[in-house]
């Protein structure tokens, strides 16, 4: 479905700017219109392409970590109660503190 440039613009506006690092993240896969509208709509919020890479960067890490947090309570639950094993909740508090940590330097260098 082919959307018409103020629809498309509109949508932009409203797209957080990880949304809009994502979506720069994957600029050569949108059409043309697309690709000019995302183009606008990064130079109306001013930002660098270093900083969309940047903030694609801190997304995919921070998904990682909570990939990894997810995978380990799956493993939890199959294979024993959640909170048996010491380690695995020391290793599940640390990446979740990791996370948080990298979310609050991100927020204090944007």
């Amino acid at each position: 479905m082919q959307h018409l440039p103020q629809e498309l613009s509109d949508t932009y506006r409203n797209y957080s700017d990880a949304e809009i690092a994502s979506l720069y993240a994957e600029m050569e896969s949108l059409t043309d219109n697309a690709r000019s509208t995302l183009s606008a709509e990064i130079q109306r919020r001013g930002m660098s392409t270093a900083q969309l890479a940047k903030m694609h960067a801190f997304e995919l890490r921070r998904e990682d970590i909570f990939d990894q947090r997810e995978k380990i309570r799956r493993e939890r639950l199959a294979f024993g109660r959640l909170g048996d094993n010491p380690r695995e909740v020391i290793v599940s508090i640390l990446l979740f503190l990791v996370a948080v940590l990298i979310a609050a330097l991100f927020a204090s260098h944007h």
